[in-house]
């Protein structure tokens, strides 16, 4: 299958709303005979909409990236085990866990500004490397022991599905890491 998918279309500013309503029913039920090319947007991972009023013409950009197929799946799968046990087994390359932890908090920061908890997994995530990560030494160990009480913090207020206290100590643990990457980034 392919990686992306990619429509696009010049319309009347007018026409717009139909045809994001067109779209909504492809998401719901599947795309119609007429509109078939609107197939590519059913089971999505990834789905970016993109809008311009360029010389009284309305430009639309529909890019879907698909749900990889099922032996992609057992493919990513294996890797995420594979992951797993280096994680469990064997400390990772600081690097590496570095990138895995900013792209869980973005998610986790993104979550808890937008008034929601943020997913289990990513939460279980961040705090399995957050373990990992205030055991490397030279890299800021002066902060560690306040960001593994802000990390506490946050488990606690997610694990009482406490929103405000999350969102507090999400900002806690953010401030202590700003702290620490201009000391040490």
């Amino acid at each position: 299958m392919a990686k992306k998918s990619k429509i696009e279309k010049y319309i009347q500013p007018g026409e717009l709303p139909a045809f994001l309503r067109k779209m909504a029913d492809a998401l719901e039920g599947g795309a119609s005979e007429e509109d078939a090319y609107l197939v590519m947007i059913e089971g999505f991972k990834k789905l970016k909409i993109n809008i311009r009023n360029e010389f009284g013409h309305t430009a639309v950009k529909v890019t879907a990236k698909p749900m990889p197929a099922e032996k992609e799946e057992i493919a990513e799968d294996k890797i995420e085990s594979s992951v797993a046990e280096e994680t469990a087994s064997a400390k990772p390359k600081y690097k590496s866990l570095k990138k895995r932890m900013k792209a869980s908090f973005k998610i986790i920061f993104k979550s808890v500004h937008a008034g929601t908890l943020p997913p289990a997994g990513v939460v279980e995530e961040f705090m399995t490397d957050s373990k990992l990560m205030v055991g490397f030494e030279g890299y800021g160990d002066e902060y560690y022991d306040e960001f593994t009480e802000a990390c506490g913090q946050f488990q606690q207020a997610c694990n009482d599905s406490d929103i405000d206290a999350a969102h507090k100590a999400c900002d806690e643990i953010n401030s202590i890491t700003a702290h620490c990457h201009s000391r040490y980034k």
